[in-house]
């Protein structure tokens, strides 16, 4: 039919963040994927392990993350704030940010989505 996606529907089955940091966390792309195309933003899943922390972040792109497991904090600024599984974030862009997991033994994990998927120019 006129108007249809060439994509019918992709799962990706599941693919646990490997233990190599970037960021300072275990993480793993998710989007852009080759059978899905070329979408207009970027995904990710992130997993800090106990009393551990991300590295300082910030970046062009607006970003939401959902936690999915464990307790944590995020720090924006000299800003805190508790987090737990359930727990939704938006972070503009251009604000740095640093998730730290405050949990004794499980990974805080989380599910990133940012855009526009390449992180344009900051113009003066």
């Amino acid at each position: 039919m006129a108007g249809e996606s060439p994509v019918r529907g992709v799962v990706a089955h599941k693919s646990l963040p490997n233990r190599s940091p970037a960021h300072g966390c275990a993480e793993n792309s998710v989007f852009p994927w080759p059978e899905a195309g070329l979408p207009p933003f970027g995904a990710m899943n992130c997993c800090i392990a106990a009393g551990a922390r991300s590295d300082p972040d910030s970046h062009n792109q607006d970003e939401v993350a959902f936690v999915y497991r464990g307790s944590g904090e995020l720090l924006t600024g000299s800003e805190r704030t508790a987090l737990r599984a359930g727990d939704m974030i938006f972070l503009p862009r251009n604000v740095e940010h640093v998730f730290s997991n405050t949990g004794a033994t499980e990974d805080l994990a989380f599910f990133s989505v940012w855009w526009p998927r390449i992180e344009p120019p900051n113009l003066p």
